[in-house]
């Protein structure tokens, strides 16, 4: 059995999708669960509950402000039923949920790190006084990832309240060479400069996450072909590359968080609903976001409108 759980505006456009899905698994029962109206999280929960007691089935979820790629958005479930979590909406096939605490912790090396201000833009005269948290390489979502953390306050953070909180993915180009093709270095900058002003505050680094998961070489590569067809968006160049628009995930970064430095609420500031549903998974409630809205120029205009119409990035250009 195959399920769409969509939001489609258009009746036609849920039609080509269920006849892509024919033609790709070769089969002709495809079926639509909810087309043409607004899923709210409590009912594609209740949906996909009842589809995991089949273990043939496959799941497509897509939003209306996100383009759907049929290859790239299968979730194939495992053959067997999976167990449904009360406490955070999770499914999970393990003996427990992830969010009652990870089996294997990841370790992470520690030191204080003091910095300068004005490196990042800063109005501070003295330095500011961090603590930097490192782990080792490990997979997550099919990728080699590293979470380093600058965290302000790391005396108080456990048991801490509404502690600002930015998870930010590697970009090169953006962190380090101050590309303008992208928001990645600016957003960085924002938020540092915001957590100088703070008492208590944690910047999450994603090492691995360059070119969204793609590697800084495919990356560089996709920026070739954008270079040379206008036309073409972001996800087309990736593609164009072999690779896929977004494989990165935020659970470890969220864990760290939550088990690591055993914050207690905080808010998240980012445009990137993804890395906010990770947060909430495990914080729940006591999870805000607040959005980070950046002003378009004459290099990432294009970018960034395609971050919002086919990425679903919410509150990036207000």
């Amino acid at each position: 059995s195959f399920f769409l759980i969509t939001s489609f505006n258009y009746e036609d456009d849920a039609k080509k999708v269920l006849g892509g899905g024919r033609k790709l698994f070769e089969r002709d029962h495809l079926s639509i669960f909810s087309s043409r109206q607004q899923l709210t999280t409590p009912k594609v929960h209740a949906a996909i509950k009842a589809m995991c007691q089949n273990p043939s089935s496959v799941i497509f979820l897509t939003r209306i402000t996100m383009r759907f790629d049929l290859v790239q958005s299968v979730c194939l479930l495992p053959k067997r039923a999976m167990n449904f979590c009360m406490e955070c909406g999770s499914f999970y096939d393990a003996s427990s949920c992830p969010c009652s605490g990870p089996d294997n912790p990841i370790v992470f090396s520690v030191t204080s790190l003091p910095i300068e201000p004005s490196s990042f833009g800063g109005i501070g005269t003295s330095v500011m006084e961090t603590t930097c948290y490192a782990s080792e390489y490990f997979d997550e979502g099919g990728l080699k990832v590293q979470i380093t953390a600058l965290v302000k306050g790391n005396h108080r953070i456990k048991g801490a309240e509404n502690v600002v909180v930015r998870i930010h993915s590697e970009c090169l180009t953006g962190d380090v060479f101050y590309s303008k093709k992208c928001d990645c270095g600016e957003q960085k900058h924002k938020f540092m400069q915001l957590m100088e002003m703070e008492k208590i505050g944690v910047l999450v680094y994603i090492k691995g996450h360059e070119g969204r998961g793609a590697g800084l070489y495919n990356k560089i590569k996709a920026y070739e072909i954008l270079d040379t067809e206008s036309s073409k968006n972001h996800i087309d160049a990736l593609s164009d590359v072999g690779c896929q628009s977004d494989i990165r995930e935020y659970n470890a970064a969220a864990r760290f968080l939550k088990y690591t430095l055993e914050i207690k609420s905080l808010r998240l500031f980012s445009n990137n609903l993804q890395k906010f549903e990770a947060v909430k998974k495990l914080f729940g409630s006591y999870g805000s976001r607040q959005s980070m809205p950046t002003i378009p120029g004459e290099y990432n205009e294009k970018y960034l409108q395609e971050k919002v119409s086919l990425c679903g990035h919410d509150g990036l250009l207000e």
